[in-house]
C-alpha cells in the first residue's frame, strides 16, 4: 500500500452526483427526480435511492461517485485476501466504535503500510469531521481512501457476522444492553428499518432471528418480503430498543409482551401495535403500522362498481339495522366500514364506534377502545353507549352471543349498526349468528346487508401491458359473466415505480347480498345457506368470483389473483 496521508475528506453534493449522471447519459431526468424524491422520503443517500429504483447497476454508478471523488474502486475479488474481522482490530487501535462506523458503511482494514478506509457511500459530513480530526493528529494515522461497492461489502459483512456469531452470545449484562440499544447504529438500524418499511407501503414489520443472524420481514401488499438481514450479533440491542420504545420490560425474554409507540416516520404519524413472543432462536417481534390520519377514501377507489356503490350507500342512510362486513383477517373489513363512517359522517348524525385496536382517527366521530384487562368489552361498551343517543354504531367485531344480541337489540330500537363477522361469504353471516345462539326472526327483522369481501393486487399503472391472448380459462369466465365484448385485461410486466413485481397497492372484490322480504322469510324460517341463496336468484360464483372477473375484464388485476383470493369461498 502506498504510504499517503489523504487530504480532508471532502462531503461529495448529492446534486453533483446526479448532475455526473445525467451528463454521462446514465440516467434521465424523470429517474433523477424519482431518486430525489425517494430519498427525501426515506432519508437514504442518492445512491442507494438509484439503486433500489434499479435504475442503473452499481459499478457504473459507483465508478461515476468514484471519478468524482478522486478514489479507486475496491471490487469484490479484491476483498477475498483481507481479515473480515479488520474492522474491530482496527477501529480500537483509532480508537473509533466500530458498530458505528458498519452503520455509517465505512470499512478499515490495517497493512503493513498503514490503514485503508473503505467507504460504501460518499462520506455524511459527521464521518468526515471525525476522520478529519484524525489526519489532523501531530502524528496522524497513514489514511488511504477507497470507495467500496455494496457487493464487496456486503461481502465482508457477512464474513465479519459469521466470525463474531461464532464468538459472541447473547448479551446477558442488562444495562450494557440498554446501552448498546441507545447507541446511534442501534437506533439508526430500527429507524431506517421503519422508514424503508413506510416507504414500500408495509402494513406489517417482521423481525424474525434465526441460527446465525436475523432477518426483516415487510407485509407489502398481502405478500411477505424481505427487507434486509444482520448478524445474529446485533438483534438483541434490537430487540431492546423496541422494546424501550413500547414501554416494555426489557428483562423479559421468556414470556409475550404487547405494547405500542407513537412515531413519526416520513413526516407521518403513526400508532405502532408491537407483540413479542418467544422463540427457538430469539424473540420474535411484529410491529404493525398503523396511519393515524386516513386519507378520505371513495368507494370506487376500494373496488366497488357504481351498481355496488350505490347499494352500499343506501344501507349507510338507513335509520336502523344491521349491516355485516365478512371475511378472514386482514382482508380489508376494517377500510370498507371507515369509508362508510366517512360518507355518513355530516355531522347531521351522531357515530359512535368501539374498536380493538381503534385503526384510525375521525374528527368528528366518537371511538372507544376496548380494554378487557379492566372488563370493558364489546358488550359492555355497547351498553353504556346507548345511553349517548347515537344514530350510528361501528361494532369492531361480533365475538360472542352476547353481543350480537345486544347488537340486534340496538338495530332494533332505532340504531344502524355496522360490524363484522370472520365468515367465508356473505350469507355465511346469517349461519354464524344463528350458531351464536340468535334467534332466526330476530336475525331477519334485524339484518339488512351482508357483503363479503377479499383483496387482490393491483396492477401496476406505470408497466402494466394490454393482454391481446388471455388464456381460455379467463375467455372462459369473461364470456360466462357476459364481460368478454368490453374486456380490456392486462397482464404484469415490473417497473422502478412497482420494484418490478408488477403490481403496485390492493383493490377489494365483493359480494353483496341485499336482506329483502323473501330472504327474510327463509331466514326466520329457519332455512340453510343454499336455500338463502336460491331467494336471491344466483349461485355461490356469482359473488367474489363474479367481482373480480369484473376486476379483471377492467384491466385492474389478473384471474391469478382473483382465483387465489376467492378460493376461500
Amino acid at each position: 500500500m502506498e504510504k499517503l496521508i489523504t487530504p480532508p475528506l471532502q462531503v461529495l453534493g448529492e446534486s453533483s452526483l446526479l448532475l455526473a449522471l445525467l451528463e454521462q447519459g446514465l440516467i434521465d431526468e424523470r429517474t433523477k427526480q424519482a431518486a430525489v424524491t425517494l430519498s427525501e422520503n426515506s432519508h437514504l443517500p442518492v445512491a442507494t435511492a438509484l439503486l433500489r429504483l434499479n435504475a442503473l447497476a452499481e459499478l457504473p454508478l459507483y465508478s461515476a461517485m468514484g471519478a468524482l471523488l478522486d478514489w479507486p474502486l475496491m471490487r469484490s475479488e479484491e476483498t477475498e485476501g483481507l481479515d473480515g474481522f479488520s474492522l474491530q482490530k482496527a477501529a480500537s487501535d483509532l480508537g473509533l466504535n466500530p458498530h458505528w462506523l458498519r452503520a455509517k458503511g465505512v470499512w478499515i482494514f490495517r497493512g503493513s503500510q498503514g490503514y485503508l478506509v473503505a467507504f460504501r457511500d460518499a462520506p455524511a459530513s459527521e464521518v468526515c469531521e471525525l476522520f478529519n480530526r484524525l489526519i489532523s493528529r501531530p502524528s496522524p494515522p497513514l489514511l488511504n481512501w477507497r470507495l467500496i461497492l455494496p457487493s464487496a461489502y456486503e461481502r465482508l459483512s457477512n464474513f465479519a457476522d459469521e466470525e463474531a456469531n461464532a464468538q459472541v452470545g447473547p448479551i446477558d449484562d442488562l444495562q450494557a444492553l440498554r446501552e448498546l440499544a441507545e447507541e446511534g447504529p442501534t437506533i439508526e438500524l430500527v429507524n431506517g428499518t421503519l422508514s424503508k418499511a413506510v416507504t414500500q407501503r408495509a402494513s406489517d414489520l417482521h423481525f424474525e432471528p434465526e441460527e446465525g443472524d436475523f432477518v426483516v420481514r415487510a407485509r407489502i401488499d398481502g405478500d411477505m418480503q424481505e427487507l434486509a438481514r444482520y448478524g445474529r450479533d446485533r438483534f438483541d440491542a434490537v430487540a431492546c430498543r423496541v422494546k424501550i420504545l413500547a414501554n416494555l420490560d426489557i428483562a423479559e425474554r421468556r414470556l409475550p409482551q404487547d405494547g405500542r409507540i407513537g412515531a413519526r416516520v416520513n413526516g407521518e404519524n403513526f400508532d405502532i401495535r408491537v407483540s413479542i413472543l418467544p422463540g427457538a432462536h430469539g424473540e420474535s417481534m411484529v410491529l404493525r403500522l398503523l396511519r393515524q390520519e386516513r386519507k378520505p377514501t371513495q368507494l370506487q377507489d376500494l373496488g366497488m362498481n357504481a351498481e355496488q356503490a350505490d347499494m352500499f350507500e343506501a344501507w349507510g342512510r338507513l335509520s336502523n339495522g344491521i349491516v355485516l362486513v365478512t371475511g378472514p383477517t386482514g382482508s380489508g373489513k376494517s377500510t370498507t366500514l371507515y369509508t362508510a363512517l366517512e360518507l355518513a359522517n355530516d355531522r347531521s348524525k351522531k357515530i359512535i364506534t368501539v374498536e380493538d385496536p381503534i385503526e384510525y382517527k375521525i374528527r368528528g366521530i366518537t371511538q372507544l377502545q376496548v380494554n378487557t384487562d379492566i372488563g370493558f368489552t364489546f358488550a359492555a361498551a355497547l351498553r353504556s353507549i346507548l345511553r349517548h343517543d347515537p344514530d350510528t354504531i361501528l361494532l369492531g367485531e361480533i365475538r360472542d352471543k352476547e353481543t350480537a344480541g345486544i347488537a340486534i337489540q340496538s338495530a332494533l330500537t332505532g340504531h344502524l349498526v355496522l360490524s363484522t363477522l370472520h365468515t367465508n361469504s356473505a350469507i355465511g353471516a346469517i349461519t354464524r349468528l344463528v350458531d351464536m345462539g340468535i334467534e332466526p326472526f330476530l336475525i331477519a327483522a334485524s339484518v339488512r346487508g351482508l357483503i363479503a369481501q377479499r383483496l387482490v393486487r393491483r396492477l401496476c399503472d406505470h408497466c402494466a401491458e394490454p393482454d391481446s391472448s388471455p388464456d381460455e380459462a379467463l375467455q372462459a369466465l369473461l364470456r360466462r359473466f357476459d364481460f368478454l365484448e368490453h374486456a380490456r385485461p392486462r397482464k404484469a410486466t415490473g417497473c422502478a415505480h412497482c420494484a418490478g413485481i408488477g403490481f403496485f397497492g390492493r383493490l377489494a372484490i365483493y359480494d353483496m347480498l341485499e336482506v329483502n322480504e323473501q330472504m327474510g322469510h327463509r331466514i326466520a324460517a329457519g332455512d340453510g345457506e343454499a336455500a338463502l341463496l336460491a331467494a336471491t336468484g344466483r349461485s355461490r360464483d356469482d359473488g367474489l368470483l363474479r367481482s373480480g372477473v369484473r376486476q379483471v375484464a377492467e384491466g385492474r388485476t389478473t384471474l391469478a389473483e382473483v382465483l387465489r383470493a376467492s378460493s376461500s369461498n
